[in-house]
């Protein structure tokens, strides 16, 4: 599993380049969030590892966007989601009891060469922990068409201008720790 590669290596050895971007799943009993960002400044590493992390979960049919703020680094920005992506073999979800904290590991990769630039892993809120499992379990329980899930993600971009929209309508939207 690529998480489990140290700051310095190479990402996944079967890519050397990525556009800039982000994936969020579940797996390995945490929530995991990779950033994809090109050429990233000492600044926005020694950031990402500590400063502090907001996140957020709005939902569109069978789409939900994980929102990640990290303060003084990145303004609020999106990873649209569905279990139904991940490979069946692979798929796991959430088991995290009510009043339980969910674990979020972070890793920044540079987009360029594909090495891990910085890792960290914050706890999520109580509720949402609980909201990022409910919708996992929603998408889980309904029939997954891909060709409505693009479009409502689409919509979705069509009708909010930036992450600070997003934010502003989430269903959640709490501090993590760490």
């Amino acid at each position: 599993m690529a998480a489990t590669r140290q700051v310095g290596e190479v990402f996944d050895p079967d890519y050397k380049h990525y556009d800039e971007g982000a994936r969020y799943v579940y797996a390995g009993e945490g929530h995991e969030l990779v950033l994809f960002w090109r050429g990233p400044t000492a600044a926005e590493v020694d950031g990402f590892r500590l400063q502090p992390v907001e996140t957020g979960l709005f939902t569109h049919g069978p789409a939900a966007f994980l929102l990640y703020k990290i303060q003084n680094v990145c303004e609020w920005s999106e990873v649209a989601f569905n279990v139904h992506l991940v490979p069946e073999a692979e798929r796991e979800l959430p088991r995290e009891e009510a009043g339980d904290r969910g674990r979020l590991r972070m890793i920044l990769v540079d987009a360029e060469d594909g090495v891990v630039r910085a890792k960290r892993i914050v706890s999520l809120d109580k509720v949402m922990t609980q909201a990022l499992k409910h919708a996992m379990r929603e998408q889980l329980a309904s029939p997954f068409n891909r060709l409505i899930y693009d479009a409502a993600v689409q919509e979705v971009f069509g009708r909010y201008a930036d992450g600070d929209a997003l934010a502003a309508v989430a269903e959640v939207v709490e501090p993590a720790l760490g």
